[in-house]
């Protein structure tokens, strides 16, 4: 199983960059690294520990053409994050990601304004 978040807006950013230069491209893929890396130090930082599995396995991949993932391979990575019938939820992607999201958003406008 996995969890998949995705942040809203930045579909419009793409769709408009695919008018613009390689260069105004290459740009946009390095904000989405670096967003994606500081979504994984924070989901590392928000992630429950008891072995420290979970923590270890946090990591961000690039998924495709202006895509990036942030993953854990552990297979109750889910049940942790969004709970099961006899076991809370302790968030640690989604609040990651909402942390990160006005700033991503605020990045692209900046780069995309000059």
């Amino acid at each position: 199983m996995s969890i998949k978040y995705s942040v809203k807006g930045v579909d419009r950013w793409t769709k408009r960059l695919r008018d613009k230069s390689k260069q105004a491209q290459v740009a946009t893929d390095r904000q989405l690294e670096l967003s994606s890396k500081r979504i994984e130090r924070s989901a590392k930082t928000g992630a429950p520990v008891d072995t420290g599995m979970l923590k270890n396995t946090i990591f961000s991949v690039k998924a495709g053409k202006l895509t990036y993932k942030v993953v854990s391979p552990v297979r109750y990575a889910i049940y942790v994050e969004k709970g099961t019938r006899k076991m809370r939820a302790q968030p640690y992607l989604k609040p990651a990601l909402d942390a990160e999201r006005p700033k991503l958003i605020s990045n692209l406008r900046k780069l995309y304004e000059r």
